[in-house]
């Protein structure tokens, strides 16, 4: 079995999205009708027709999916017979919800009409309806709260999945001493975090150039996409802002890096993007000429930012396998930083999918 075919059997063991839904055909339709009513549908999600649309691209890769999945024999018995399960769990949790909901209503009738004063049953002198109750309520209890972990859990990995695929590099086996203006763009930015509340809430480029623009030189400034966060012992999420500063300069950037913390108290911190650079030589360059004086460091040269888009959309796309990675570095003719900031922050978002599409598989396997 092929490594596209492996993927699409494991996606249509573990897909929540009702294809026939998605395609709006029905449960015993044709391969032709399949076909059609995948062409009709591509072409109102199409990206090149939503350039602004997040929802509409994803749901051009599903379409892909779940054509390529119903046209199968083999793939559409898997994913029927995952979809009934499906089905079939939900009715009963409905079912189970309905006969908790009647036990707790006579529970606490037989409650309220019994004589006052009276303590509260002893285990041993409940009703198996009654015990049965109460485990019910404790494992509801333990449920939620197992929940709101995970919840929180999945929120903090989330964000560091986010902020660590920002940028990627590729180390070059024999590096060579470079000067501060031509170091590398991922070792010349500044990773700038601050809480969007009171005079910061509307801070936008012109703003954090101005301020940062006393340590040197800078190239561009890239907004990225605020979080919400709910600190550690708090009721409420706080908004945070995330803005990458890219400098001309190494140097520059070192100094914005030492003292931007210090100057604006307000920011929650101020620290290189991709880690502190590694230094291969003391000196700096000034103007061009030989080095003077010991100064900031000069860093490893070659490193380029990558962008990897997601699993492909299947057949009669270009791609013999659903995952592709294509390269993007920084020339007159590449995507702009802030493109392949966006590329590289959806494509956490796509890993982040295809994991717990993994753990769902995993656990209804332990299951059965």
């Amino acid at each position: 079995m092929s490594d596209t075919n492996k993927d699409l059997e494991d996606l249509a063991k573990s897909a929540t999205e009702d294809f026939y839904e998605l395609l709006g055909v029905s449960f015993d339709a044709s391969e032709p009708t399949i076909k059609k009513a995948y062409r009709k549908a591509s072409i109102r999600y199409h990206p090149d027709k939503n350039p602004d649309n997040k929802d509409a691209a994803d749901r051009f890769i599903y379409l892909g999916w779940a054509r390529d999945i119903l046209i199968d024999a083999k793939l559409k018995g898997e994913y029927d017979r995952a979809r009934t399960r499906r089905r079939e769990k939900t009715l009963q949790d409905e079912l189970l919800d309905g006969r908790r909901r009647k036990m707790k209503e006579d529970l606490e009738r037989r409650e309220k009409n019994s004589a006052p004063g009276l303590k509260r049953k002893r285990t041993e002198d409940m009703s198996e309806a009654e015990r049965r109750e109460q485990e019910i309520q404790r494992l509801a209890e333990d449920g939620k709260r197992r929940r709101k972990e995970a919840q929180e859990r999945l929120e903090k990995k989330r964000q560091d999945v986010d902020e660590a695929s920002f940028m990627e590099v590729d180390k070059s086996p024999e590096p060579q001493a470079q000067r501060p203006g031509d170091s590398a763009e991922i070792d010349r930015t500044v990773k700038i975090r601050f809480s969007r509340e009171g005079d910061m809430a509307d801070w936008d480029k012109d703003r954090i150039s101005s301020m940062f623009a006393k340590y040197g030189k800078i190239d561009s400034v890239v907004i990225g996409k605020d979080k919400k966060i709910r600190p550690s012992g708090g009721k409420h999420r706080k908004v945070i802002a995330i803005v990458f500063v890219i400098y001309t300069r190494l140097d520059h950037a070192h100094a914005a890096v030492i003292d931007g913390q210090s100057d604006y108290p307000s920011l929650e911190s101020v620290s290189w993007a991709n880690g502190e650079p590694d230094i291969k030589s003391p000196t700096s360059y000034v103007n061009g000429n030989a080095p003077s004086a010991p100064s900031t460091p000069v860093v490893t040269p070659n490193k380029s930012f990558r962008a990897s888009f997601g699993p492909g959309i299947g057949k009669g796309f270009g791609s013999t396998t659903p995952l592709g990675t294509p390269k993007f570095s920084f020339s007159p003719k590449t995507p702009s930083l802030e493109e392949v900031t966006m590329m590289r922050l959806k494509q956490a978002e796509k890993k982040r999918l295809e994991e717990q599409i993994r753990k769902q598989e995993a656990a209804e396997e332990a299951v059965a």
